[in-house]
């Protein structure tokens, strides 16, 4: 018996007892099968049923075998065709291969011939069936994590349709929405996933230093350049370069990013001679980056660049009930690793969480749930919700006294970000490296906020 799983197969055949006990035989096979009389009514079946491969006789009324394998070979280019003929009608079988047809088998048929042919031209159908079923296994993750509401799926299916390109993708949100899971996700499930996924962090790197951090560098290129560095770009090739926080680049290091996309080419600091490269570029960015540009700090012709094919991420209290949704999911995670069952969550406390303006996003929403993990009993109440969200917004360095959190509506993005930098300073009692963790940025880059927004003693 060939093994015919999963393949859908329109099996076309005037002679109705040939086309019964054939489309039988398949079926028995493991295949799905759709049956049609003439090419006119296999055409009707294309239109709304879904087909991985055609198999037709030539001779047929209304329209034959060859008009059938045209329109298919116009209509839908990737679909196999299997014509059955009788291998005397030279004719019919020179405009065949003109049309490009994938098999020929003899009539009158032989039930295993024709099984193996299918199986033949089959192996490039499963293959992109393989690459499907990888492609949402590696994007499935983005459900639990982000949500399954409506824009959510939506968002995931423009992520979808974008990993299966190599163009640069520009993702936009707050801080903490997920946009480094989603870079990730999209390189998953990309052409180029077997390739290494390598990231930038712009906003942690020294200017000093970020040319050659991103472009590498000759020997003796400047004082301590004591050998050859490859740089990001190119440990990134053949896979894909994430530029996290592109709105931090200083506008002579993004004219070189700019170069670097349009041509393909870069060079290392000290060198006169390009290089190629073959990465694909992801870049993510928490402000208002269309409006930076207009605003020039940041470089228009960039964000062109970048921003042709963009994400973006909703903060999280934008997400309405789904806030609950993820409360309990990231709950239920920190029960799992603390080999607990998961309380229930009380109706009080519900509607704290989903009145929360969660300016830390997603994460700030984990880290909530997961220390309300270690304390809660069978019931989580709305008691325990308002004290951790309380301690939160209350937190600060020692010394200083917290900001009261404005309504959401009224919260800038400046204020949201100092509002969950508190928060994580609160959770780790002042010390500024656990707070950079639990934020999920560098300690550099805390330091530089905590001065930007006067949090230093």
């Amino acid at each position: 018996m060939a093994d015919l799983e999963g393949l859908k197969l329109l099996f076309v055949e005037d002679e109705e007892e040939q086309r019964e006990l054939v489309k039988g035989l398949l079926e028995m096979d493991g295949a799905q099968v759709i049956g049609a009389a003439n090419g006119i009514a296999a055409l009707e079946c294309l239109a709304y049923a879904e087909v991985d491969i055609l198999v037709s006789d030539i001779r047929m009324p209304f329209l034959d075998g060859l008009g059938l394998a045209e329109r298919v070979r116009r209509e839908q280019p990737q679909m196999p065709v299997v014509l059955c003929t009788a291998f005397t009608d030279t004719d019919y079988l020179l405009r065949a291969i003109e049309l490009g047809v994938s098999a020929y088998v003899p009539k009158p048929l032989d039930y295993d011939k024709l099984a193996a042919e299918i199986l033949r031209v089959a192996g490039p159908v499963r293959q992109r069936q393989r690459i499907a079923r990888l492609e949402q296994e590696a994007l499935r993750p983005l459900h639990r994590a982000l949500g399954d509401s409506p824009g959510m799926r939506a968002l995931a299916a423009q992520a979808r349709a974008l990993a299966q390109t190599r163009y640069p993708v520009l993702l936009l949100g707050e801080t903490g929405t997920g946009k480094s899971l989603l870079a990730r996700k999209l390189h998953d499930a990309s052409p180029v996933a077997a390739g290494p996924f390598v990231v930038a962090h712009l906003g942690a790197i020294p200017e000093a230093t970020a040319e050659s951090e991103l472009f590498g560098h000759v020997r003796g290129a400047f004082t301590g350049a004591i050998k050859d560095r490859l740089g990001l770009f190119r440990q990134a090739q053949g896979g894909s370069l994430f530029l996290d926080d592109i709105d931090t680049a200083s506008p002579s290091l993004q004219v070189k990013i700019l170069h670097a996309v349009e041509t393909g080419r870069i060079t290392p600091l000290g060198s006169d001679r390009p290089l190629p490269v073959d990465t694909r570029i992801l870049a993510a960015s928490n402000i208002d980056l269309m409006a930076a540009a207009t605003a020039g700090r940041f470089r228009l012709d960039l964000f062109y660049r970048l921003g042709n094919l963009s994400l973006r991420l909703p903060p999280l209290r934008e997400r309405g009930d789904e806030i609950l949704t993820l409360a309990r999911c990231f709950l239920r995670e920190a029960c799992n690793e603390l080999g607990r069952e998961a309380p229930d969550l009380d109706r009080g406390a519900g509607e704290l969480l989903r009145s929360h303006p969660w300016p830390g996003n997603l994460r700030e929403l984990k880290f909530v749930m997961g220390s309300l993990a270690v304390f809660a009993g069978e019931r989580l109440t709305a008691e325990a919700v308002r004290d951790r969200l309380t301690q939160g917004a209350a937190a600060a360095i020692p010394g200083d006294r917290a900001a009261p959190v404005s309504p959401p509506t009224l919260m800038t993005l400046d204020e949201a970000e100092m509002a969950a930098i508190r928060a994580a300073l609160g959770a780790a009692k002042g010390v500024r490296m656990e707070a950079a963790r639990l934020l999920g940025i560098d300690y550099q880059r805390l330091k530089r906020k905590l001065i930007k927004y006067g949090l230093v003693e």
